[in-house]
């Protein structure tokens, strides 16, 4: 087990930290290795060589499957938060962010990692997000759609691999490794909810079950069922809710009325996930496959429309309404492919498609422009990504009088994409021209398109594909016995005009001693404009801080060749560049513990993002000339910066036997990570001439890339097994963030913060396993300091910046028999 991903109770934390300041307690360690400190990892570098983490030329961690159960999480994102110190998930946001979350490794967003399946891509979802801290409008891969209980383990390799993986690796390549097990299995039930107001209580049953195939191959079948229901954490809404009476009183409805109107929160979602993994070894070839397909259906709640506003209908709500984002999705990849050895070579030839689909919706909801008879359900529209990518890689070790084995492997690969949205229901969009007839509001124009909803007009569906051609070699070898040299080099070219590019990276490991190496890598990356940031646009109703105040906008986000954002200043996007570079060490003084040590620094050119919100008198002239009503607050996609992001990574791991007492394995793992904006596009003329104050990438956009994300996070961890207990607890530490105001007078910082995960777990005979647990301990919460202007809405006040889940301690329990 790898330290980070195990749990540590604050109890243990003094131990840990003796354990590593007093050499004698070395004696004490147990001499047996630790599981995951002996897997051998496959990820990273290829050839027949056996790594593992202490021994790659490039960080990498492993955290198995059980790890990840232990975490106490319903997700693989979620487990994945707990175990690694440099990946990190927004858990809060609106509409498709609160269902499919942001995430990011080493402080760059999901699109900056490359997600691989038994070491085969792995599809893009189609579910767009928009949220800037983690994302800037793209659409990474869901981890959320692979179960868990289908991974033996995942090996996440910390460094630029665009070289050997092709784009999208900036930041690191995260491998998931199916389970292979050909008998026996475990099924598992789990129930938790929070402390506060016993909600988001979340039901979870997983089941595994392998079996053998002749000629001693497998298949291996998974399926994970969930239901989460909403947790909200709003407050009480001020200010009138009602038109004045008549003779100018107050409406005697709002001395009555709830006023935790507010919806958003955690969303309620059900899904079902289901996974095979098979291999069928014959004469000379072994036949493979694996599949996974998920079903999710989620319904996330929005904020309150108020019935003294144009964005209600009396006579459908007469006090009002909180509409609820729908969001109904189908995910699935298939691969096949077949591997073998021919004149002395080991080759592998695959096949793989994927497909997210997603149709998103509103209910609750209204387009009041419709009047009294608008429909209270909208299907807004879909989205569509697929992905078939084809496979051919070949390696071999070569004698050539060295100390060991000269490594050359090569590839070719093939690689289709198509992203599509369409509008659907025309009547969550369209102008229903309804005039209120009576009323405070008699002759004004009600408001336009389905409220708590992002709608797609038909000018804002759009699609796109392209195919991108790709070989690299690879090649490892030994000048000496103590040296490692690995080369690697990538051409990948496009169709689509995101162009060509050749990749390399160099990586050297020295041994000074058996148990010590220095480590490092330099590499350059590449990665292509994701074909949703190319095509995707959008019209909402949402919030935005202005001035410290909490304000109702109409946005609109112009698809990059439209008109409007061609008017605006918009040109086609390029492709993102990166230079990497890492140095550090690994040292294992004894067989049962383990320290690694990693700098690094990523400098990415053409960084793409949104731009900030554009309004104003010139933007409205924009508009209005493009066939849009004056009011819209316009975002588009832009090459918008240049920035390099300098961190450092530290991973302990050391196992001591108390004899009587058990054994504990503890672990401390650190990341401290920053970006700095570089350069920052020049704003272009079309948006100087239509308002001197407007910026194409404005300082709320710049926080998102310096200061919204947590500088370090600390994880103590540790595991105690004693008797038929196994004690598994963290205390995990976030770091400060800041979420940056229009006026930085009105920037709110949310502090520091220690949360405490703990797990007791029994087992009642060899078979059967009872645990209970708690996530965040001792129920610690964001700073309540968001708003500093006040806030009449009643949104919760610890902002949605938040690195952890803000909604408090959470109680589980879990039951299961392994057969």
């Amino acid at each position: 087990m790898t330290p980070y991903s195990s749990r540590l109770t604050l109890r243990f934390a003094p131990l840990l930290l003796a354990g590593y300041a007093l050499q004698p307690m070395f004696a004490a360690a147990d001499t047996n290795s630790d599981d995951t400190l002996g897997t051998v990892i496959v990820t990273g570098s290829r050839g027949s060589e056996s790594r593992t983490v202490t021994s790659s030329p490039a960080p990498i961690d492993v955290i198995s499957g059980q790890q990840l159960e232990k975490t106490g999480s319903g997700s693989l994102r979620g487990a994945l938060q707990k175990a690694l110190p440099s990946f990190s998930q927004r858990p809060s946001g609106s509409s498709n962010d609160s269902i499919a979350r942001p995430y990011s490794l080493r402080g760059l967003n999901g699109s900056n990692v490359l997600v691989l399946v038994n070491g085969k891509r792995r599809h893009n979802s189609a579910v767009i997000n928009l949220d800037s801290t983690a994302a800037y409008g793209t659409n990474p891969v869901d981890l959320d759609m692979i179960p868990v209980s289908a991974v033996d383990h995942i090996e996440v390799l910390r460094d630029g691999a665009s070289a050997q993986y092709g784009s999208d690796a900036i930041a690191g390549v995260i491998n998931i490794i199916l389970k292979q097990q050909d008998h026996g299995g475990s099924v598992s039930t789990s129930y938790g909810e929070y402390y506060e107001r016993g909600d988001g209580g979340t039901l979870r049953q997983t089941y595994n079950q392998g079996a053998a195939l002749p000629n001693d191959g497998f298949i291996n079948f998974s399926l994970d069922a969930k239901s989460q229901q909403t947790a909200v954490r709003s407050r009480d809404a001020t200010g009138s809710f009602y038109y004045k009476q008549p003779d100018g009183s107050a409406d005697p409805r709002d001395a009555t009325a709830d006023r935790k109107v507010q919806e958003n929160g955690l969303p309620k979602v059900k899904d079902i996930k289901v996974a095979y993994n098979a291999e069928l070894p014959l004469d000379d070839v072994t036949l493979y496959s694996f599949s996974t397909y998920s079903h999710r259906d989620a319904r996330g709640g929005q904020n309150y429309r108020r019935p003294n506003s144009t964005n209600i209908i009396p006579q459908i709500y007469p006090d009002g309404t909180a509409p609820f984002y729908t969001l109904v999705e189908d995910d699935y990849q298939a691969a096949t492919g077949a591997k073998g050895q021919a004149l002395g070579w080991d080759w592998d030839l695959s096949s793989t498609f994927g497909r997210d689909d997603a149709q998103s919706g509103a209910d609750k909801t209204l387009n009041a422009s419709l009047g009294p008879s608008s429909p209270t359900h909208f299907d807004t529209y879909s989205s569509t990504f697929d992905q078939w990518t084809n496979n051919l890689d070949v390696t071999r070790a070569f004698d050539v009088g060295l100390s060991k084995p000269a490594q050359v492997s090569w590839g070719l690969e093939h690689r289709h994409e198509r992203y599509k949205t369409e509008s659907d229901n025309p009547l969550s969009y369209i102008n229903g021209g309804y005039i209120y007839p009576s009323g405070p509001l008699a002759g004004q124009p009600a408001a336009v398109g389905a409220q708590g909803a992002i709608t797609l007009t038909p000018e804002d569906a759009g699609q796109a594909s392209r195919n991108s051609y790709a070989s690299y070699l690879d090649v490892g070898f030994n000048p000496f016995e103590k040296l490692y040299v690995g080369a690697a080099g990538r051409f990948e070219g496009y169709d689509d005009g995101s162009g060509t590019t050749t990749s390399g990276k160099l990586s050297l490991r020295y041994d000074l001693t058996p148990t010590f190496a220095l480590r490092g890598t330099v590499s350059n990356g590449f990665r292509a404009p994701s074909l949703s940031q190319s095509v995707y646009a959008q019209t909402s109703n949402q919030y935005t801080s202005v001035n410290g105040v909490s304000q109702f906008v109409e946005a609109k986000t112009a698809r990059v060749d439209s008109a409007l954002a061609r008017a605006l200043g918009a040109e086609d996007l390029k492709p993102e560049k990166s230079q990497n570079i890492s140095l550090g060490f690994t040292w294992q003084p004894i067989q049962a513990a383990s320290v690694t040590l990693d700098a690094y620094q990523i400098k990415i050119d053409d960084r793409i993002a949104l731009t900030g919100f554009l309004s104003g008198a010139g933007v409205n002239q924009i508009l209005v000339a493009n066939g849009y009503k004056p009011g819209y607050q316009v975002k588009y996609f832009t090459n918008a910066a240049d920035t390099t992001t300098r961190g450092l990574d530290l991973v302990t791991d050391y196992k001591v036997d108390y004899g009587a007492y058990g054994s504990v394995k503890y672990g401390v793992a650190f990341n401290w990570n920053k970006t700095q904006i570089d350069s920052i596009k020049s704003t272009p003329a079309a948006l100087t001439a239509a308002g001197s104050n407007l910026a194409l990438f404005d300082r709320v956009a710049q926080g998102y890339l310096t200061v919204a994300n947590p500088k370090t996070k600390l994880i103590l961890s540790g595991v105690w097994d004693i008797g038929q207990f196994t004690v598994t607890g963290a205390v995990t530490r976030y770091d400060k963030v800041t979420a940056r105001d229009t006026n930085p007078q009105y920037d709110v910082t949310y502090g520091a913060k220690w949360l405490t995960d703990l797990e007791v777990a029994y087992a009642v005979t060899k078979d059967l396993s009872l645990a209970v647990g708690a996530n965040n301990l001792f129920d610690v919460r964001a700073d309540n300091n968001a708003y500093p202007q006040g806030d009449v809405n009643g949104f919760p006040k610890f902002g949605s910046i938040s690195p952890f889940d803000p909604y408090g301690g959470f109680w589980y329990t879990r039951l299961t028999y392994n057969f």
